[in-house]
């Protein structure tokens, strides 16, 4: 079964710490690299992961705030110089792509690839090699976005029994059945859905970006496997959350619970707090299945067990 997994790359706010940086995702499934916001620095945290910079990747950009976007430019530029020459989709704000064309221009940065830039609406769908991406509104001080990847559906349950009965040789050619693909033996076409059960869902991995919680957002991210949400302050802090269009991680907490996911992330949080424990006591009162995020942290997200 194909892995599924979740770095942390950057997981401050708009300000870095000793021991974060500023905020930045990788989700990775099989050779496809999904880049969810780009802090500062964040080509060094994607080399020092060991993701490679060549590799099929998109790049997810909630919004047009420094600490989220900042270091898309950089990421450009150092993938350009270890030559890259796959095409990059970049999904984001409509403005982030003048800013990239700009700067671009007046840095001089020549890219060695092309860069498929897909301007972000609430309701709308891309589709990656390996994900859907679904888009959503967030309610932020700035126009913003959450994204949804879900992965696609993989083949039901192979029954050996079946292919048997049909005269399919052990081997490659089960191998191929399992992948969901038909096969020929003895000049007859074999179609998957003859030795499998039907389809399976796949994984579901949403991140709000900064926002305040939202029903909008808990029906956007229902029934979510892994969900990544802004936890900026604490609950004594709830004001300053409000005010800046922000959550608290008690509020992030019962977004959760309210969209029945299965686990939650806490992250992008105050460099105010030199520890987050507190976050994480408030949010788990809530919601009993949540973890802190911490830079470099990866996280594996497996599958549904139906």
């Amino acid at each position: 079964m194909a892995r599924l997994t979740i770095t942390f790359l950057g997981t401050s706010s708009a300000a870095p710490t000793k021991s974060r940086g500023l905020p930045g995702i990788a989700v990775q499934r099989e050779g496809e690299l999904v880049l969810m916001d780009c802090g500062e620095g964040i080509q060094r945290q994607v080399m020092s992961s060991g993701m490679g910079l060549n590799r099929d990747t998109a790049v997810l950009i909630t919004h047009l705030h420094g600490d989220h976007v900042t270091g898309l430019l950089g990421l450009l530029q150092t993938m350009s110089m270890a030559q890259r020459t796959r095409p990059l989709t970049i999904v984001g704000p409509t403005q982030l792509s003048r800013w990239l064309q700009v700067t671009s221009e007046l840095l001089h940065i020549g890219l060695t690839f092309q860069v498929n830039f897909v301007p972000a609406r609430a309701g709308m769908l891309v589709r990656l090699k390996e994900f859907d991406v679904k888009v959503a509104r967030a309610d932020h001080s700035v126009e913003a976005f959450s994204y949804l990847l879900e992965e696609k559906q993989r083949p039901g349950v192979f029954y050996p029994e079946k292919a048997k009965r049909l005269g399919v040789p052990e081997g490659k050619l089960w191998s191929r059945l399992q992948k969901g693909k038909s096969v020929v033996v003895s000049g007859r076409t074999i179609d998957s859905s003859k030795v499998t059960g039907p389809p399976r869902p796949g994984r579901k991995v949403g991140y709000s970006g900064d926002t305040r919680p939202t029903r909008r957002l808990a029906r956007f991210f229902s029934g979510c496997d892994l969900l990544i949400f802004d936890s900026t302050f604490v609950g004594k802090d709830k004001d300053k959350a409000v005010e800046r269009k922000h959550s608290t991680s008690a509020e992030a907490a019962a977004l959760a619970a309210s969209a029945k996911v299965r686990r939650l992330v806490l992250t992008h949080f105050s460099a105010r707090y030199t520890s987050v424990s507190r976050l994480v006591r408030e949010a788990r009162s809530v919601f009993p299945n949540t973890i802190a995020a911490r830079d470099g942290m990866k996280v594996e997200v497996e599958y549904p067990s139906q």
